[in-house]
């Protein structure tokens, strides 16, 4: 009995010359589908210790045996699972990563770079360089509108913001001490991983998760028995944030908006915190030169340009910029084990 060897499409990225190289980087948009509808149909998660029957995965899953082969057998040519001729179907290691009790796991963020607004957005790209917002052109309304009028993907962006393919929560509270923090506000926390994992690691705080009304809906369910040391509040940050607070944090907030709008943000931010306290902004930080940095930070960089109006990644010497507009002092960079960083200001 023979299988498709994993291994071989990583040793060509690797070791191979530049044609196969961009050759793998122009075709992976097909890859990428091809690993959504593995997890659509939850066949990381059907697999565990022991190969199984190709026709037994189709019998559960609801799809063509042939046809699931076919794709079970072109995903093993990029080292996502193994089939043996037979039709016994195999983790490899990388193919582990999309079970979603895979920690890390790649499930959710491969469900929602390939779900269709997504995939529509990305074909309308070009749109960009003229100076449009291609998911509005596209779908005539803002991001989140779309996904408050599209429950089926407002599930997938929730689920992929919840389990972070590169553990930033955990990261965050690991790089910083809050163990001194009296109050700690998530300022647009969503459902409250973040303020969930500071809070669990450290017993003395008290915690404010302050969102939009969907935002926060399902709170309970995630704060779990951590929610009585914790007050939910449902606004807008451009309106007003709770105050009072010792640490305010705004992880993967501020990269949604144009530089006008985050100083509102962060004014906001200023208005309510104590002389005393601290803003942490959990973000990607652009370095120079791109070629030698992460290069998943200018990926994202360039996702926030199809999404938003004026969204982007941006460097310390730009968040530098926009908390003195708004009445914060110079930063402190604290790196975390993520790809995500922890930029740390106080009132001026």
């Amino acid at each position: 009995m023979t299988t498709i060897p994993a291994g071989r499409w990583r040793d060509r990225m690797a070791n191979g010359d530049g044609y196969s190289r961009v050759l793998g980087l122009v075709r992976g948009l097909q890859v990428s589908k091809m690993i959504e509808i593995a997890c659509s149909l939850g066949l990381a998660d059907r697999i565990d210790a022991k190969a199984r029957p190709v026709a037994e995965l189709a019998a559960e899953c609801g799809a063509d045996p042939e046809r699931l082969a076919r794709l079970l057998r072109a995903l093993a040519a990029f080292g996502l699972f193994s089939i043996s001729e037979d039709g016994a179907v195999a983790h490899t290691d990388d193919s582990r990563y999309l079970r979603k009790d895979s920690a890390p796991t790649l499930h959710y963020a491969s469900r929602y770079y390939a779900m269709p607004s997504s995939w529509a957005v990305w074909g309308a790209a070009a749109r960009a360089m003229t100076g449009d917002t291609p998911f509005e052109a596209e779908f005539r309304k803002p991001y989140f509108s779309h996904l408050a009028d599209n429950p089926t993907e407002a599930a997938i962006f929730d689920a992929f913001m919840r389990h972070s393919p590169d553990d930033r929560h955990a990261a965050v509270v690991a790089a910083y001490d809050f163990s001194q923090a009296e109050r700690v506000v998530d300022v647009g926390g969503g459902s409250g991983a973040l303020l969930k994992a500071i809070l669990a690691a450290h017993p003395a705080p008290s915690g404010v998760l302050f969102d939009q009304a969907g935002a926060v809906a399902g709170a309970a369910g995630v704060l779990g028995e951590l929610a009585g040391r914790c007050t939910v509040e449902a606004g807008s940050f451009f309106d007003h944030v709770p105050a009072g607070g010792h640490i305010y944090t705004l992880s993967q907030i501020l990269h949604d908006w144009n530089d006008e709008r985050c100083v509102e943000i962060l004014s906001r931010c200023r208005a309510a915190i104590r002389p005393d306290g601290r803003l942490l902004v959990i973000e990607r930080v652009l370095e120079a030169p791109p070629g030698e940095a992460d290069s998943m930070n200018y990926l994202a960089d360039m996702h926030m340009m199809m999404l938003f109006p004026g969204a982007k990644e941006r460097s310390l010497a730009e968040y530098t910029a926009l908390f003195r507009k708004a009445g914060f002092g110079g930063p402190r960079l604290i790196r975390t084990r993520s790809a995500f960083s922890i930029v740390e200001t106080a009132p001026a």
